[in-house]
Parts: C-alpha cells; sequence; structure tokens
C-alpha cells in the first residue's frame, strides 16, 4: 500500500519485450529501503500481481493500476495514444498530467512515449521540440547526446534550443558548473557540413553558452565535451554505433579461431565495457522540453536496466528537473 504523500513513480509494467516477468523485479530492485517514493505498476492487474507475489514484494510500497488495454510497437502512436486510453503509458501520462505521480518510466513502444509525452503532458514554455538526451561513457567520464531520436528533421534553432536543455541537464545531474557544448559534424571548421550544421555553428557561436565547436564522430567517446547536439537521425544513428560496440567487442571474444590465452584477454575488456558501456547503466534515455518526466526505456529492457530507468526518474524527480529546465528557458 502506498502512502499518497509520498513522490510516486509510474512503471509501464507491460513495457518491453518481457513484460511483468522482466519489469516488476526491475522496479522492485530500484525501492531503497525505506524508500522515498512510491511505485505505481500500471498493467494487467493479474499479471502484474502474479509478478508480484513471486517476488515478494509484501511489505513494498506498490500499488497496481489495472489496465485493460496495451498499445503494441508497430501501432501508429498518435492514433493508439488517443484510441487506448486505458493503456499504461496513456494512464500513466495521465497520472502523470493530473500531479498524481512524478515520472513514468516505459520500456514499450518509443514513438507512443514521446506522443503521449506531447500530447499529454505537454512542452515546457518555450521548448518547439523536445528532444531524446541519453548519455553515453567516453574515457574523461560522460557525455550528454541529443537529439537521439525523437526529431528526424530539425532547424538551427530546434539545436540551438537543444543545447540549453543540455546544459542545464548536465549541470543539475552530471554536476557540470559550466558544461561544454559541441555540435556532431563532419569536420572542425564553421563551414563544414549542411546548411544546418553551418547555421547552428554561428547560432551556438553567438550565443552565452560554453561553446567548443563542431565535434567528429571520431572524437566523440574522447570527451571533447559535456554535451553534443545534432539532429534526431543522426543522433540516433550514432547512438546505435555506439551501442554496438560493446556487442562488437562481445563478438569478436567468441571467434573460434582464437587461442585459449587470446580469448583471457577479453575478460577485464568485456567486464569494462559491460559496466560502462551497456544500456542497462543508465537504464533509458529521456525526453527533455516536456512538462513532466519521460524515461524511456530499451525493448528489450533487462531487469537490471529497469532497476536503473527507476532510480535515473527519481533522480531527476529529486532534482525538479522540469523546473530547471523551464526556468532556463524564461
Amino acid at each position: 500500500m502506498t502512502n499518497t504523500a509520498r513522490p510516486v513513480i509510474a512503471v509501464d509494467a507491460m513495457g518491453g519485450d518481457h513484460g511483468p516477468d522482466i519489469i516488476v523485479p526491475g522496479a522492485l530492485a530500484a525501492l531503497p529501503a525505506d524508500s522515498p517514493f512510491d511505485l505505481h505498476l500500471y498493467g494487467d492487474a493479474e499479471a502484474v500481481q502474479a509478478a508480484l507475489d513471486r517476488h515478494g514484494s509484501a511489505g513494498q510500497p506498490v500499488t497496481v493500476i489495472p489496465c485493460t488495454q496495451d498499445i503494441e510497437m508497430g501501432e501508429s502512436p498518435a492514433s493508439a495514444i488517443r484510441s487506448k486510453k486505458d493503456s499504461p503509458i496513456v494512464r500513466a501520462m495521465a497520472d502523470h498530467k493530473a500531479g498524481q505521480v512524478k515520472a513514468v518510466v516505459s520500456a514499450g513502444s518509443t514513438g507512443a512515449m514521446v506522443a503521449a509525452s506531447l500530447i499529454i503532458l505537454g512542452r515546457i514554455p518555450g521548448v518547439d521540440r523536445p528532444a531524446i538526451g541519453t548519455v553515453i561513457p567516453t574515457v574523461k567520464g560522460q557525455l550528454l547526446l541529443l537529439d537521439a531520436g525523437a526529431n528526424i528533421q530539425c532547424t538551427a534553432e530546434h539545436l540551438m534550443s537543444f543545447a540549453r536543455l543540455g546544459q542545464v541537464f548536465a549541470k543539475e545531474m552530471m554536476g557540470t558548473d559550466n558544461p561544454s557544448i559541441g555540435q556532431l559534424n563532419i569536420g572542425g571548421e564553421p563551414k563544414k557540413g549542411t546548411e544546418l550544421n553551418v547555421e547552428t555553428y554561428q547560432l551556438l557561436e553567438q550565443s552565452d553558452l560554453n561553446f567548443v565547436g563542431n565535434v567528429e564522430g571520431n572524437q566523440l567517446m574522447l570527451g571533447p565535451c559535456d554535451v553534443i547536439v545534432t539532429d534526431g537521425y543522426t543522433g540516433n544513428n550514432t547512438l546505435k554505433m555506439v551501442e554496438g560496440f560493446a556487442r562488437f567487442i562481445g563478438a569478436l571474444s567468441q571467434r573460434p579461431d582464437l587461442t585459449p590465452e587470446e580469448k583471457a584477454a577479453f575478460g577485464p575488456v568485456l567486464q569494462f565495457l559491460g559496466k560502462n558501456f551497456s544500456y542497462e547503466v543508465k537504464g533509458g534515455a529521456m525526453l527533455l522540453g516536456v512538462n513532466g518526466i519521460s524515461i524511456i526505456a530499451h525493448g528489450r529492457s533487462s531487469a537490471r536496466a529497469i532497476t536503473n530507468a527507476v532510480k535515473e526518474a527519481w533522480e531527476q524527480v529529486r532534482h525538479d528537473l522540469p523546473a530547471r529546465l523551464a526556468d532556463a528557458q524564461s
């Protein structure tokens, strides 16, 4: 049973490839002793409760919110949001809008999460296009990449807005006093790249942001800046390349022509990659710029990924991130 005076994090228990069998234990593991927040698990009541019973949830601050519909991965996001109002994503977002929950976490349809966030929560005043932000590791620490897929086509003004959103996130959530901002491009010169790149460079250079210039893809993981901006098409492909790197090393370590000594040498590398490069480390991406907290987890999320996604949601609640982002736009 939950205490309604405490902050609540909503979790779509039906989302992802595995549903409650993975989502529920992952969410439960995010609850610390004397948890400062409660969990609301949205989905098929019988299936969710069965998963709770299997994982010993007695005494935990958890409530099941019954939902009779679900949004499939292949559905049109906008039409699904309007026609499936009793789905976990829509119900959770509506409760977020009403102030009953402070954040929503889902490993379900990314399109549905973005659409529900925009349609139900709305945008922070001054933000024309919210962006998906995701933190990736570098040799110097962490780097926030945005947009990672919400906006395929962008204007220079959109990328400028992403930079401001990223600056606030880096200050609040990454603890960086004066975040450096870069633009992902094919060269370092101001006139390199597309018209969008050139125009964005000019806007960033003229701004009050700590703009360090263009950053090429081969520099990205060397830690050239704290925040890097690009359009959603480029950002999503970049993110998938980064995620694929660890899987490439893992596959390489299993080649049949390797000697036992060569295979053993991969051990420390794979351990490091699993600790730092896996999508499970953060658990999900953030839709920055909507009037709330929306955490989009991978469809293939493991329990560990869901645990970390819920923890990330709580950190954003604790920092009151939407309010900080709104302050930066005024």
